[in-house]
């Protein structure tokens, strides 16, 4: 008996394509990992919202400062602490100075800080985090111990250090800060980067990348640390308002850049003694501050949750 291929084989075909008959042909709609990491992100209201604040905030820095008409450090006695106005948003210091210029100008070395010394410490932690993790054996133990040894050291007195040992002239500068700031804030990068290289360096594809001859470099930076990329976005957004809140420390007990240049940090210590009286000058830098760190830190949850359904899915 004479079996007509053509009638088994089209239901198979339907099959594979996951389609029914009247919809034969029909392209299957195929998303990536970034694609749907993203769309699960937008799904979280908390973060996106923190995401829009933070970009607000960003952009009042970058462009109020090259539109405002008031030079955020020309001194005008005649008009120290005014009130709040249509002219002075957040009205202006000790020194007359437009209040709403200034904190945008400080805040660009705020946020400036804040992003160069989380690439440092991101390429600091990557490196030594990598060699680490991919090496293993007596290096990996060795570099953990000095891991371990610099945990030790307090936070803020090992930058406080580091600033001075880095300014002996007694001048501070941004990269002073930022140097200052990475040096005493990459080991938990480091550890963290070097928990994903030792798992990764598990798989398959290595080994295949081993067997076909590729120095360990080529594989960690070809294979290995691409698939470590969601981890070291989420890493940017706990780093930044660490960094943020340090170099706010230090300038608000006078271990900040020289004036007249000017932090969020410095601002705030500009209006420590005028509190009582006109308490703008404090609550404007402070309220800046605390909202770019805790916009960070939700999208950062939001963005773990994206790149990682599975914590959502323990919640749930």
């Amino acid at each position: 008996m004479a079996v007509d291929h053509r009638e088994i084989s089209l239901p198979h075909e339907q099959r594979a394509a996951g389609v029914s008959g009247a919809t034969a042909g029909a392209p299957l709609r195929r998303t990536g990992l970034w694609r749907d990491a993203f769309l699960r992100f937008t799904r979280n209201r908390g973060a996106v919202a923190a995401a829009v604040i933070f970009a607000a905030i960003v952009l009042y820095c970058l462009l109020v400062p090259i539109l405002s008409p008031y030079d955020p450090n020309e001194v005008k006695f005649s008009e120290a602490y005014l009130p709040v106005s249509l002219d002075h948003p957040f009205g202006t210091d000790k020194f007359g100075r437009d209040l709403f210029t200034r904190v945008a100008g400080g805040g660009r070395i705020s946020i400036g800080i804040g992003f160069a010394g989380t690439i440092a410490i991101l390429t600091v932690g990557v490196i030594y985090g990598s060699v680490a993790g991919f090496l293993g054996g007596t290096v990996d133990d060795v570099l953990m111990r000095i891991l371990d040894a610099l945990y030790g050291l307090p936070y803020l007195p090992f930058a406080i250090i580091t600033t001075q040992i880095l300014s002996s002239n007694g001048e501070v500068t941004f990269w002073t800060m930022v140097a200052a700031l990475t040096v005493a804030s990459w080991f938990t990068t480091a550890r963290i980067v070097r928990g994903q290289v030792t798992t990764l360096k598990q798989n398959e594809y290595v080994g295949a990348a081993r067997a076909v001859g590729a120095r360990w470099h080529r594989i960690v930076t070809r294979h290995i640390l691409p698939n470590t990329f969601g981890v070291l976005i989420i890493a940017v957004f706990l780093d930044l308002p660490a960094v943020v809140l340090g170099e706010a420390f230090l300038s608000f007990i006078g271990l900040g850049i020289n004036p007249p240049t000017a932090s969020w940090g410095s601002i705030a210590q500009d209006g420590r003694a005028a509190f009582v009286l006109h308490p703008m000058v404090l609550f404007v830098p402070s309220i800046a501050i605390a909202t770019l760190v805790l916009c960070a830190n939700f999208v950062a949850d939001g963005l773990r949750d994206a790149l990682d359904p599975r914590t959502r899915a323990e919640r749930t």
